[in-house]
């Protein structure tokens, strides 16, 4: 089958973010599909491009089609409207171009890539997968980061038309899944699902009884490894015997990494602890300014490395980080580095609860705490500084649970599985 892959952040090991996407597709590819996926240039994707309004490259078999709207994490929100409207636009023109088409998989962020989806999936007349990465609008909404009512009202009735319009839905959590699963019950349509109830197709199609599939993100075993050594780094980095809390990632609003920095002077007096940030951000400067006024000698924080690069860092770590800001919309979240850290072999450190706490906690693989609990957090870090053992042994069970729950292999199979059902059905 030929699937119609839409993604504005595609993003190849060559850059600094995750590379869901670029995994899943090349897998398809392998297992005898043809992929062809439509991306935006991110600017920390890893691409290499000219600046050309419509480009083609072919990587790994995926034949990407790379349309002239940039992004960038630092970019102001209205720069960033304009990257999604764009996207919107140019998107429709490379997907109608793109012939023998059986079926679209547009994943989010931003919300908007369900609009070339929708456009598409009508006027070619093949079904619609829609991958709903963070629950748009509902995360900027919490976090204010849109605030005028009219725009509000128009992105919650688009977020319903595009759940309503596809044919499946696959969430990264469970939490997402009932966030999602609420939207469509609020659905004006769902008098009309109990009215037809008897009528399996259209109840299939329509609000609560839309499928919905949680495909988590996935751990790249054969890249993330406990047998690498990071020695070269401890030594070059000046970590020598240290406890290493290790953030790689973004650093905006969301991720909250203030937090760390708090955590980081309540500890300044332990000299044995060191919390090491790595990536980039809007809040990165901020982040700079605050360690440097507090005079904290324990933070480290550090330029975004490619992928590439990241396995040989983890590796130095002890502990992996996964911090989020004060915000409990946000807890169900599916970030890349929780599992970059189970699958290098790391213990995982949360700031936060939800399905992820209890995935390491019920597997001895690492902590959570409640929603930015200050106290518990740094509680936690002495705990794990002063029981070595222990941290070796989580570190071996977080690799376990990558291995068993979150194979890349696994969940790409799955999710091709979910895509041909929907073409066999439509």
């Amino acid at each position: 089958m030929h699937i119609l892959y839409i993604h504005q952040h595609f993003a190849t090991p060559a850059g600094s973010t995750g590379t869901r996407s670029y995994e899943f597709a090349r897998r398809w590819v392998k297992a005898g599909h043809k992929v062809t996926l439509i991306t935006g240039h991110y600017d920390v994707g890893g691409l290499q491009v000219a600046g050309a309004l419509y480009r083609k490259q072919n990587i790994e078999g995926i034949n990407v089609i790379i349309v002239g709207t940039k992004y960038s994490n630092k970019q102001s929100y209205l720069r960033r409207v304009t990257s999604f409207l764009s996207f919107c636009l140019l998107s429709i023109y490379a997907g109608m171009r793109t012939k023998s088409v059986d079926v679209i998989y547009a994943s989010s962020t931003p919300l908007t890539v369900g609009i070339p989806a929708m456009v598409i999936k009508w006027v070619k007349c093949v079904p619609f997968v829609f991958e709903v990465r963070d629950q748009w609008p509902e995360i900027p909404i919490e976090l204010s980061i849109i605030t005028n009512s009219f725009l509000i009202k128009i992105l919650l009735w688009l977020e319903k038309t595009v759940y309503r319009n596809c044919s499946s839905l696959i969430a990264l959590s469970p939490g997402q899944a009932d966030g999602i699963r609420a939207v469509l019950q609020s659905s004006c349509v769902v008098r009309d699902a109990y009215r037809e109830k008897e009528n399996t197709q259209y109840a299939i199609r329509n609000t609560q009884y839309k499928p919905i599939t949680v495909i988590p993100n996935s751990c790249d075993t054969d890249v993330f490894m406990p047998d690498i050594d990071g020695s070269a780094v401890r030594q070059r980095r000046g970590w020598k015997d240290k406890l290493v809390l290790l953030h790689a990632g973004a650093m905006g609003k969301v991720n909250g990494l203030d937090f760390v920095i708090d955590a980081a002077e309540r500890l300044k007096d332990h000299s044995d602890i060191i919390f090491v940030l790595i990536g980039d951000g809007n809040q990165k400067l901020s982040l700079e300014s605050k360690v440097k006024k507090l005079d904290l000698a324990n933070v480290e924080i550090l330029p975004s490395v490619p992928k590439q690069q990241l396995p040989e860092i983890l590796a130095a770590a002890d502990i992996a980080l996964v911090v989020i800001a004060n915000y409990p919309i946000i807890e169900h979240n599916c970030a890349n580095k929780f599992f970059d850290g189970l699958s290098a072999g790391k213990p995982v450190l949360l700031n936060y609860s939800g399905w992820q706490r209890r995935i390491l906690e019920g597997n001895e693989a690492g902590f959570g705490c409640d929603l930015c609990n200050l106290d518990q957090f740094v509680e936690k870090v002495l705990y794990l500084n002063s029981h070595s053992r222990q941290v070796e042994q989580m570190g071996k069970n977080a690799r376990r649970v990558a291995v068993k729950n979150f194979n890349r292999d696994d969940l790409a199979k799955q999710a091709l599985e979910l895509i041909s059902s929907v073409i066999r059905y439509e």
